[in-house]
């Protein structure tokens, strides 16, 4: 046993290790591929939805809306109007102003021209968008800056753009871009720099690609996710025409950060976001705001993702050999929530984001694995058991069991252990008592010495007694090993006349007559014919046993319907009502034991044995006005 304790326990460290070691590489491998994005997508946007978040406060946005197209007419408009319009918006006294609209093509007015590139030199802090296009379909892509005349005038260039994550939503921006490598600040990062009176950068301070310049790609680097400071709506807000219509400075723009762009829903600048569909210059003060309170939420570098996945592939290992299986489903439930909440709300509290698709797909297969090896492990002690239990030659019958059928076929053989098990502390106590106790009394005798005829008579009693015992225990084991196969054709009748003859003597003795009624023709049944004698020799000296004197016992055997009938009626006080439960038991028939000492509680249980034994049913009915009647039915051949 301590050598299969060893073993079971290797066993149990080496699945914890391979369960390990299966878990890990599959988080790595849902990480790394990325085939499960969305799932990260849905927590993070889940997280935006939570994140309370302050009113914003310093940016407004002069928006091109629906009022402004409906009052002034259809996009777009003339360079002169824009130019009018950034004149009133910088006689309001703004930090900042960016113009969120495409200035890279000449057009033909050139007056219109000169008058936005006057307007924007007046205003002194206006910055303006560069945009990277391409020049056909997968073809070679161009930084298009504004025009010479407003790019000379600008205080400051800058990128319009986000990125798109497979599913078309914007969540993030790349703090730097440009074709071939990644010089450009966001337009985001230029007015802010402008409205904080700081130098404008003008080119990545980071250290430089080692990557081969390709006109066909866009260079990125500092990937930053956005913290949206609420749906569609949020950033305060002007319409253009209000602007364009207002005689006096606006003090709502008074020293804040002015974005210039359109809103109206068929322009065409919308952006889907975590939180719902907003204006690309609202996705742009969002930048402005997350640049200016550094609440950008920065992912994790691919390597510590790598890494803290396949740590958090492992957690579940720890309850895995301690719980059982619902505190164990319960454990992985919780477990998955707290990935969950944890992953949610960790951009929310410390600006760090930990793509979490990888560990929760290892946390939820932890739970089936677990299980399957747990069945696995309890099948093979099945199977074990089952080999110790029925034999090596058996073995090769267990694999076509089912795992419900292995456990009760170990339940079956438990049983029939524990059956043993009493049997044998039965045993035990018969020979201790029952056998022991007259053998102990005769050796004592036989040390006194000489004995006269009555101690020899005495000590004839005391080994007959011990004598009996031990064949009515050796009658009973062969009554209980009874093999159909072993079984021969007798006639029950012939049966009945030799065990009545047998007590014949013993009746005569009580002064009790012994009545038969057996048919002269003979009842054939297959059977043993010692046992089946000395089951009914057990019947009749039981009736003898609580017969009066000047009784009678009737034995009767009778054959018909298919069914033999041999039955034993008395003329005694019967069976109480609390002895008849445990009539036919072993040991069961105290009234027996107290009626003779002699007798040794096995007699009728001896019967049932037999009966068992045969295919028969034997059984007790109560005579009226007084008497008992056991039976024994056998099938007639």
């Amino acid at each position: 046993m301590q050598v299969r304790a060893t073993t079971l326990k290797l066993r149990s460290t080496r699945e914890l290790l391979a369960m390990g070691a299966a878990l890990a590489a599959l988080a790595l491998a849902v990480s790394a591929s990325g085939v499960l994005t969305r799932i990260d997508h849905f927590v993070f946007d889940q997280a935006q939805r939570w994140a309370p978040e302050p009113a914003p406060h310093g940016v407004v946005i002069v928006s091109v809306d629906q009022a402004s197209l409906q009052e002034i007419g259809r996009w777009p408009w003339s360079r002169q109007l824009q130019a009018q319009l950034l004149r009133r918006i910088c006689a309001s006294h703004p930090s900042a102003v960016a113009l969120d609209m495409a200035f890279n093509e000449v057009g033909a007015d050139a007056a219109a021209n000169q008058a936005l590139a006057q307007a924007v030199r007046s205003c002194a802090k206006v910055a303006l968008p560069l945009l990277v296009e391409s020049s056909r379909g997968g073809g070679q892509l161009l930084e298009s800056p504004p025009i010479p005349e407003l790019a000379q005038e600008a205080a400051g260039l800058g990128r319009v753009s986000v990125r798109l994550d497979d599913d078309g939503v914007a969540r993030s921006v790349d703090l730097w871009e440009g074709v071939g490598s990644a010089a450009w600040p966001l337009l985001a990062q230029t007015v802010l720099e402008l409205a904080q009176n700081k130098p404008i950068t003008t080119a990545h301070s980071a250290s430089p690609s080692t990557a081969p310049y390709n006109a066909f790609a866009i260079a990125r680097s500092d990937l930053r996710l956005l913290r949206l400071a609420g749906p569609a709506g949020t950033i305060p807000s002007l319409s253009a025409a209000t602007v364009l219509h207002s005689e006096l400075p606006l003090s709502a723009l008074q020293g804040k950060i002015v974005l210039v762009g359109a809103t109206a829903a068929g322009l065409g600048d919308l952006l889907s976001t975590p939180l719902t569909t907003m204006p690309g210059v609202e996705v742009l003060a969002n930048t402005v705001l997350n640049l200016r309170d550094d609440s950008f939420i920065v992912p994790l570098s691919r390597a510590w993702t790598l890494v803290l996945s396949a740590l958090l592939a492992l957690v579940p290992l720890f309850w895995s050999i301690r719980l059982m299986p619902l505190q164990g489903l319960l454990a992985a439930l919780g477990w998955l929530l707290v990935l969950l909440s944890c992953s949610a709300a960790l951009p929310i509290a410390f600006g760090i984001w930990f793509a979490p698709s990888g560990t929760l797909v290892a946390a939820f297969w932890a739970y089936p694995l677990w299980s399957w090896r747990r069945l696995e492990s309890a099948r093979r002690h099945l199977d074990w058991e089952l080999q110790q239990l029925g034999g090596a030659a058996r073995a090769a019958s267990f694999r076509r069991l089912g795992f419900e059928q292995r456990i009760i076929h170990v339940q079956l053989a438990q049983r029939r252990f524990r059956d043993l098990q009493q049997q044998r502390d039965e045993t035990l106590a018969f020979i201790s008592h029952d056998i022991r106790a007259p053998l102990a009394q005769a050796a004592q005798q036989l040390a006194q010495g000489d004995l006269d005829a009555a101690a020899q008579r005495r000590l004839q009693r005391l080994l007959q007694r011990a004598h009996d015992f031990a064949q009515d225990f050796l009658a009973l084991a062969r009554a209980e090993k009874i093999e159909p196969s072993a079984l021969v054709e007798i006639d029950l009748g012939a049966v009945v006349q030799q065990a009545t003859d047998s007590v014949y003597a013993l009746a005569q003795q009580q002064c009790v007559q012994l009545v038969r009624e057996i048919a002269d023709e003979p009842v054939w049944v297959r059977g043993n014919f010692d046992l089946l004698e000395r089951a009914c020799i057990n019947l009749l000296r039981n009736a003898l046993r609580f017969s009066p004197p000047g009784s009678r016992i009737t034995v009767r055997l009778t054959g018909q319907r298919q069914q033999a009938e041999l039955s034993i009626s008395d003329q005694g006080p019967g069976v109480s009502p609390k002895a008849l439960p445990h009539l036919f038991e072993k040991f069961g028939n105290s009234a027996a034991q107290a009626a003779d000492p002699h007798s040794t509680g096995l007699g009728l249980y001896f019967v049932r044995s037999v009966a068992l034994g045969h295919a028969a049913q034997t059984g007790y009915e109560a005579l009226l006005p007084h008497g008992a009647r056991f039976w024994l039915r056998l099938p007639q051949l």
